[in-house]
């Protein structure tokens, strides 16, 4: 969905196509231009204020073995290196 609307909205970011949609929209009377616009810079909104993904743990692991990571409460995850013999 993301590729559609950057595909949509041109190279501009959501937020400023939403508000200048917006503001044509009021101008307008156009209320197709005005839901569009605020439906662009809602998203925009949410977009902006999800949570960003980070990096709990890294480490380099030789062939053969694995990683496992058993995430039961939150802040807690436990790590678990199962190496071959």
């Amino acid at each position: 969905m993301k590729r559609l609307i950057d595909w949509l909205v041109g190279s501009q970011s959501w937020g400023a196509v939403g508000l200048s949609r917006t503001l044509r929209g009021l101008r307008t009377g156009d209320q197709r231009d005005l839901y569009m616009g605020l439906g662009l810079a809602a998203l925009s909104y949410i977009r902006r204020t999800a949570p960003r993904k980070r990096l709990l743990y890294r480490r380099t692991v030789r062939e053969g073995s694995a990683i496992v990571i058993y995430n039961r409460r939150r802040g807690a995850p436990m790590i678990e290196v199962i190496k071959p013999r």
